[in-house]
């Protein structure tokens, strides 16, 4: 469901830096490059209607703290984000 994203340090619900939650713990969404199939998915997996633009936050202002995905690459069709190509960081991976 939508309630393991979010967005976050936007205009609204609606803009902002994709989060998602993993085991308790909120954690940055990475990408190469978000591209409008990626915010497709994520506007329709939070009910936020068409996405009208995706962009890359210059490094600086990516976040500090956990990740909680990273090389999210979609389609465009999938109903959620976790449905995309996407790799777990290393150190969920090693906490099993």
């Amino acid at each position: 469901g939508s309630g393991s994203l979010r967005l976050v340090g936007g205009g609204s619900r609606c803009d902002g830096r994709v989060e998602i939650l993993r085991r308790g713990t909120w954690g940055r969404v990475l990408a190469e490059q978000w591209h409008l199939q990626e915010a497709s998915v994520v506007c329709r997996q939070l009910r936020c209607g068409e996405a009208e633009a995706a962009y890359s936050l210059p490094k600086a202002e990516r976040g500090q703290g956990p990740v909680g995905l990273r090389g999210v690459r979609c389609a465009g069709h999938e109903a959620s984000l976790q449905l995309c190509n996407t790799s777990l960081p290393q150190s969920v991976l090693a906490a099993g």
